[in-house]
């Protein structure tokens, strides 16, 4: 018998034994029913896809505030790919995202008087969308760029990106009535030989091949009013969107707070306070639920420096120095001095080592 799907994301087996840790990075579960209405309407079965994919689109309708772990939504859209013979497949589950299903952010995007305000606060509830991805806005006198940069060491479909985007555009396009205000799109994928479904999907132009996903958005578009106007309706809007947030996860303080580190280090310096506010409690609380948990925000922030450094000295090119900014230390001899003492050699040494170790396991499987 499969795993019901909140047991895979909870850790717990179909019996109610714990099998597994929870899923540290998940998504929410109606990106998954988004998914399966854009199959049906292209004349495909959804249900024999998402069982191969392990998932029970009948339990997923039934819960669709639950969430699915990136561990199983990056080969399901590898194999919605597959069927559908479309890398393009995922600008179509945008127009099928409905807003219905996505209780929480349709609440937070309600809440604000204008859509530019609505995105100016969709980056500190990152997690109602996945917190597999660091989110960010960029500003400019005449733009805002919503940008989407998965972490290091956690897969996410291209395709996802791209359903993620089609669907703020349509979601956009209900608020105010126009779909314009797209401005341009810039994707990290690389450019498949024909674009033209990227550019007809959202009527600007598209680069790809870039160092992050952004989509440009006029701003005075955006600041056109919208249907909330009621303050205490907003209120009430966030406050459920506060408790859906704190609901969402069976996650340990720890969990949370490294998941938070992870996603804060693609953009800048972790910090206690920052991580505090994000699940919206004081950072002495942040410090006293990790105690108890018989950890700290600084061993955290050390732990995922170490397995972020492991990660980039094998899979980047990244200099020692540029590695030691990244991870944000103030000095690389500071890098240098908490590496050694977590592995015994330097970074550069390190790096040799995981070369050395690559090249022999590859010379065995071919040998």
């Amino acid at each position: 018998m499969k795993p019901l799907i909140s047991d895979i994301v909870n850790g717990h087996s179909s019996q109610g034994r714990l099998t597994t840790s929870p899923a540290k990075y998940t998504t929410i579960a109606a990106w998954s029913l988004a998914v399966a209405r854009t199959l049906s309407a292209s004349g495909i079965e959804p249900n024999p896809v998402f069982e191969t994919a392990g998932l029970s689109l009948p339990q997923l309708e039934s819960a669709p505030d639950s969430r699915v772990a990136i561990d199983l939504m990056t080969p399901f859209w590898r194999d919605i790919e597959a069927v559908t013979q479309l890398s393009s497949f995922g600008l179509k589950v945008g127009q099928y995202a409905y807003p219905m299903h996505f209780r929480a952010l349709g609440r937070l995007m309600m809440t604000s008087d204008t859509l530019a305000q609505a995105f100016e606060r969709l980056p500190s509830y990152y997690a109602l969308i996945s917190n597999s991805a660091a989110i960010k806005l960029q500003r400019t006198p005449q733009l805002i760029g919503f940008t989407i940069t998965p972490l290091d060491g956690v897969e996410i479909s291209h395709m996802a990106i791209d359903a993620f985007f089609s669907t703020l555009m349509h979601h956009g396009d209900l608020m105010i009535g126009d779909s314009r205000f797209i401005h341009s799109v810039d994707l990290m994928r690389t450019e498949p030989k024909d674009s033209s479904a990227w550019r007809d999907c959202f009527k600007a132009p598209v680069a790809f091949d870039r160092q992050e996903n952004c989509m440009w958005m006029d701003r005075g578009m955006l600041e056109r009013s919208t249907l909330m106007a009621n303050s205490e309706l907003a209120a009430e809007n966030e406050h459920q969107v506060r408790q859906y947030l704190d609901q969402m996860q069976a996650l340990t303080w720890k969990e949370k707070s490294y998941q938070a580190i992870h996603a804060m280090l693609v953009t800048g310096e972790p910090t206690a306070a920052k991580v505090a506010q994000l699940y919206n409690i004081s950072e002495r609380s942040l410090s006293r639920y990790l105690k108890k948990e018989e950890t700290s925000f600084r061993a955290l922030l050390q732990d995922k420096r170490k397995e972020l450094a492991h990660y980039y000295l094998g899979q980047s090119e990244l200099s020692v120095t540029q590695l030691a900014d990244k991870l944000g230390y103030t000095c690389l001899s500071n890098f240098t001095r908490a590496f050694h003492l977590w592995y015994g050699v330097s970074p550069s040494e390190y790096r040799v080592q995981r070369l050395s170790s690559s090249t022999t396991d590859n010379g065995k499987d071919t040998g």
